[in-house]
């Protein structure tokens, strides 16, 4: 039999939750309420807290997946809220629908939510995840292949970008709540909660395979499972602490002032690990609040990460992944710019590179030219430094021009020569760039010397004869143009 005992433990625990969300006194809350216990338990409790913040807003949303259930549950939320004397936003599908998935389920439900956020300034969104939810993640993303972050489960507080200049904050007070505890409070309360009988068909939804058929087989092994579940999240959320603080350095490093789109080299020099979670910031400040990365999806970009070519990879929720041999970027498939374009505009003239000396080849770029002892090792960052045989530079000076359609190159590591238009077109260089690449030749029959970013010519490349050599060094815009 329910009793006061259970009432005041679940609200201590809620309280010791809501400590643990930063919700502040001061802040305007919206609490999501669907009519089942967990939420339902949510609202009641936050109301028996009214110390903890400064206003509070029930926002339930109608799937319309249930037919005539969910016009009750909406009713149910309408007479308790009235009741209560809480304001209440509803939200309603557009159109019924009996084939909803979770995961387009769970997009509407947050849109609407952040949305309504927004619209009257809350700060924060509560919902009531419990611990038997957050071991049902753990297990479904381990089913499905997630990383550290992805099995270190929900956390108890997650910012979302809502517009350009505002965050609004997910909150889940009840992490650490068991969901026969959120019934046991409302029974003390005498209340009955609305039942999903969704929630019972473990063969439509993931969710509940794992609800109704493997925690219970685990709970044979081990009755605490759930809670040794959800002991091994927060050891991993302990870990992607780190990670995280490393992944901000990287994205910091990497920054190219342009909005979701940074730097290859830095983020494919970091370890793995940095650059999945590089990538899966990126992710989630393009994509809808929740929609969730897969490892396959990690995998396949970190591959495109390490080849450094011109490619691009569809994600879920609309999103593309594309790089290029200097930049990597993330975007809506309809709002991604145009490529960013790392040289600058077209050379009308060939311009003069003294030995030494600098060349200045406008928009900010130069490419400067010196003779020193060669390095012993040559580690060069995105090719932007060349390292060239002094012998077969004798003259006195090189030019720099855009290309020509006749143009023939020797490419380092190759027998023999190639059109240019193939190689670059083989090298995967993205077509917005190859006219205005600033090619360095020999005043000698043309012969190209250098693409900068790219490669050098083979007939060029030091020997160990070579004591000095002719070293040039290709200075970028510190903020790479986009194309118009």
């Amino acid at each position: 039999m329910p009793t006061e005992r259970d009432q005041s433990t679940f609200l201590r625990q809620l309280e010791a939750g809501i400590s643990k969300t930063r919700i502040e006194p001061n802040d305007s809350i919206i609490c999501a309420i669907s009519g089942g216990i967990d939420s339902t338990a949510l609202l009641l409790g936050l109301i028996h807290l009214p110390n903890r913040y400064k206003s509070l807003t029930a926002a339930h949303y109608n799937h319309r997946a249930r037919g005539n259930d969910s016009e009750q549950d909406e009713q149910f939320v309408r007479d308790l809220c009235t009741q209560l004397d809480i304001p209440l936003i509803v939200g309603r599908a557009d159109h019924g629908t009996d084939r909803l998935d979770e995961n387009t389920a769970r997009r509407l439900r947050y849109k609407f939510l952040t949305e309504t956020a927004e619209r009257i300034d809350a700060d924060a969104v509560a919902v009531a995840h419990t611990t038997d939810d957050q071991a049902e993640t753990i297990l479904l993303r381990l089913a499905r292949g997630a990383g550290i972050r992805g099995v270190g489960g929900m956390t108890h507080r997650r910012s979302i970008k809502i517009t350009t200049s505002r965050n609004v904050v997910v909150v889940r007070p009840m992490l650490q709540i068991a969901r026969h505890q959120a019934d046991r409070f409302l029974n003390a309360l005498h209340i009955t909660a609305r039942h999903d009988d969704s929630n019972d068909d473990w063969s439509r939804y993931a969710r509940n395979r794992i609800r109704h058929r493997v925690i219970p087989e685990l709970e044979t092994l081990n009755p605490q499972a759930v809670s040794a579940i959800v002991r091994f999240a927060e050891i991993m959320q302990s870990n992607t602490d780190l990670i995280d603080k490393l992944a901000d350095q990287a994205l910091h490093h990497a920054s190219t002032g342009h909005p979701n789109t940074l730097l290859r080299i830095p983020v494919a020099d970091s370890h793995s690990i940095v650059a999945a979670e590089v990538l899966a910031k990126m992710y989630r400040n393009s994509a809808e609040p929740e929609t969730q990365l897969e490892q396959t999806h990690i995998d396949k970009m970190l591959n495109l990460l390490s080849i450094g070519k011109s490619a691009s990879y569809n994600l879920p929720d609309e999103v593309v992944f594309w790089t290029d041999h200097r930049h990597i970027g993330m975007a809506r498939a309809a709002d991604r710019a145009n490529d960013i374009v790392p040289y600058p505009d077209a050379i009308a003239q060939p311009i003069t590179l003294p030995l030494p000396g600098q060349a200045d080849l406008g928009n900010g770029y130069t490419i400067t030219s010196d003779i020193s002892t060669p390095p012993n090792e040559f580690h060069g960052t995105a090719s932007d430094e060349a390292w060239l045989n002094r012998d077969e530079l004798s003259t006195g000076s090189l030019f720099i021009r855009n290309r020509k359609e006749s143009d023939r190159f020797h490419p380092l590591g190759m027998s023999n020569d190639v059109d240019l238009s193939d190689f670059l077109i083989n090298s995967k260089i993205a077509a917005s760039w190859r006219d205005r690449i600033p090619i360095v030749v020999s005043p000698a029959g043309g012969q190209i010397v250098w693409l900068p970013g790219i490669r050098i010519a083979d007939w060029a490349k030091l020997t160990a004869r070579n004591s000095t050599a002719v070293h040039l060094t290709f200075r970028r815009n510190l903020v790479p143009s986009i194309e118009d």
